[in-house]
């Protein structure tokens, strides 16, 4: 085991699949205690097990994240499990396809609650625990739909988008709290939500789907999609020491996807 996070206390939400359950997983192995939140209790059951089989590293907790008591009953409880809270990782997020005009009332509430909401209010909760020990970090997990957008996703866009806008105000308000605020901006990465839609897509089954994605050129400078734990290295050195003079900050994580690249190169005079 590592010692990167070693006596620090870690809340990530969404943390019972993909980047999060990725990210609780490395912050364990580098020596953090740990609280995964997940609406779904089975795959929260699923993934304090496999990440802890010990059962004392690894706090699980079911809980609604657009509810703003839900995220406050998520921190009170890591408290008073663990006896700190040193950072936060929102790696919640759903999604939601179509176009503006098919939006409506319920569905702009749902996205907006897990996506942006349920980071600001874990947040709400979380910087006076910080504060209290002296700083922390907190780490949102965006995407690079934030900034380059992407068709029929308007409302899941709007909402990274923001998150990235609540990211650079935090960090203006609790700097001299000793609390940093970043966020990084995963590209295409081969979650098991990619994976079960591109299963169901094709009718094959989920190892199918997993191989044809990991082998599926991507659209980005180094060909391919990321693995979760791509990203949540990411988030480890936004989350450590390692990254001491770094806040208001977004981290591209796309492999590039950015960027054009050219074939030949003609210099001008």
């Amino acid at each position: 085991m590592a010692d990167r996070l070693a006596g620090k206390v870690a809340l990530v939400t969404g943390g019972a699949g993909g980047i999060g359950a990725a990210t609780a997983g490395l912050f364990v192995r580098e020596g953090a205690r740990v609280t995964i939140v997940d609406p779904a209790a089975d795959a929260v059951a699923k993934a304090t097990a496999e990440i802890d089989p010990s059962g004392t590293r690894v706090l699980g907790i079911v809980a609604d994240l657009s509810q703003e008591a839900e995220c406050e009953r998520a921190v009170r409880e890591t408290v008073a499990t663990f006896g700190r809270l040193d950072s936060l990782v929102t790696a919640a997020g759903v999604r939601l396809y179509g176009p503006i005009t098919e939006a409506t009332a319920e569905s702009w509430q749902w996205i907006l609650g897990v996506n942006l909401l349920g980071a600001a209010y874990c947040a709400k909760f979380a910087i006076p625990e910080m504060a209290r020990n002296g700083g922390g970090t907190i780490v949102n997990v965006s995407s690079t739909n934030a900034l380059n957008g992407r068709a029929g996703m308007a409302q899941y866009d709007a909402t990274k988008a923001a998150l990235l806008a609540l990211t650079r105000s935090l960090a203006c308000d609790h700097a001299d709290q000793g609390i940093r605020v970043n966020a990084i901006c995963p590209g295409f990465t081969i979650t098991p939500f990619h994976v079960r839609r591109k299963a169901e897509a094709d009718g094959i089954s989920f190892e199918e789907a997993q191989a044809t994605l990991r082998e599926q050129p991507a659209q980005n400078l180094l060909g391919r999609g990321a693995d979760p734990i791509e990203m949540a290295r990411s988030i480890l050195f936004l989350a450590s020491d390692e990254s001491s003079m770094v806040t208001g900050a977004t981290l591209m994580v796309d492999g590039g996807s950015g960027m054009v690249k050219t074939v030949g190169f003609t210099s001008g005079t």
